[in-house]
């Protein structure tokens, strides 16, 4: 995984405490002068100023160390609980599932230390790889919410559904009830959906099947050229009022050192200082990556990942104040081997919407 860290900027999270640290050491000093200064009146008058100057720069040094290693002390661990946190929903992906070599990178909005909307994961059913890349409506902590319930929902049912819509539906169907048994008084459940990618590659057979649940869709690299895998879209789960339009099943071409990377609108809503919003695909056609027919194997995945950051922060200045989380994986077959297209398998079809007796 890349280190996304070097692209990050130091957070000033300690300003309310460094507010209440001078407060503090102001009553301090305060208590300690006037104890300092008439005292020593009674005694010899022309020692005070000095006594109380030499006392009070004591107790404001004893006072402020205290209060930095404390923050310190805090800060370090709600990293560790925040990190602890998202790493248990959010597992890192392994290098290699099945025919896929794998590579991902989270950044929630406040950089290290915070928990946003995006999501991803992976499952196996026999020879076939799932998995799922998504945003939830919202940003920050309010969001994770809903992030655990459909990670929760994808990790029971992509073992286990037949096919990738009874797997989609299983999801809408888990995602309603959670949101049925919401009681957060602050989000209106109406405005509470998830845009989610469904992505299942089986292994030997070189077509790859994708539900597009209203996500950006993913972008292919092949031999040196790029291309959006544009297709047939289907509602973002929790849409109440779209539930019944059912689940569109898009099926592609997905040849041994073909790429495909997954990615959230954090991407492509980067805007950089005149507001425009980072041209994906203009910029891919120059990554070093795309230009040399793509990651020879799943060990320069991450590397690919770490020149798109490295391209986004150029057009943006910075990484971007929204989520973001990417997943790049590639077809790791020889190229000598045998992909056959199943035979009457369409394109792009309407599979219906599973209903739950």
């Amino acid at each position: 995984m890349p280190d996304i860290g070097q692209f990050e900027e130091e957070p000033d999270d300690g300003q309310p405490l460094r507010h209440l640290a001078v407060a503090g050491g102001a009553l301090w000093v305060l208590a300690v002068c006037a104890v300092c200064v008439i005292l020593p009146l009674y005694i010899h008058p022309s020692l005070a100023c000095g006594i109380a100057s030499l006392v009070t720069a004591g107790v404001v040094a004893v006072v402020m160390g205290r209060v930095q290693d404390r923050y310190r002390h805090g800060a370090a661990r709600a990293l560790v609980v925040a990190d602890t946190v998202r790493r248990t929903l959010l597992r890192p992906l392994p290098e290699r599932v099945g025919a896929l070599g794998l590579a991902s990178v989270y950044r929630a909005c406040g950089g290290r230390g915070q928990v946003g909307g995006d999501l991803y994961a992976v499952a196996r059913k026999g020879r076939t790889t799932r998995l799922i890349i998504g945003d939830v409506c919202g940003k920050g902590l309010p969001t994770f919410e809903d992030v655990a319930a459909v990670l929760g929902a994808f990790r029971e049912w992509a073992p286990r559904a037949a096919t990738l819509a009874e797997l989609s539906a299983r999801l809408e169907e888990s995602f309603l009830r959670h949101l049925g048994e919401s009681d957060d008084p602050a989000r209106d459940t109406d405005e509470r959906f998830v845009t989610a990618l469904l992505l299942e590659v089986r292994d030997g057979e070189r077509l790859a099947r994708m539900v597009n649940h209203g996500h950006p869709p993913p972008v292919q690299a092949r031999r040196g050229s790029v291309a959006l895998v544009a297709g047939c879209p289907s509602p973002p789960l929790g849409l109440h009022a779209l539930r019944e339009c059912g689940a569109v099943e898009q099926r592609f071409d997905l040849d041994p050192g073909d790429t495909l990377l997954l990615y959230t609108d954090g991407l492509v809503e980067a805007r950089d200082a005149a507001g425009h919003c980072y041209p994906l695909l203009d910029r891919a056609t120059a990554w070093r990556w795309v230009r040399q027919g793509g990651p020879a194997d799943c060990e320069r995945l991450p590397d690919a990942l770490g020149e798109i950051l490295r391209d986004l922060v150029d057009h943006a200045g910075a990484l971007p104040k929204d989520d973001l989380a990417m997943v790049a994986l590639t077809r790791m077959e020889e190229p000598a081997a045998a992909l056959p297209r199943p035979a009457g398998e369409a394109r792009c079809e309407d599979t219906g919407q599973l209903r739950q007796d």
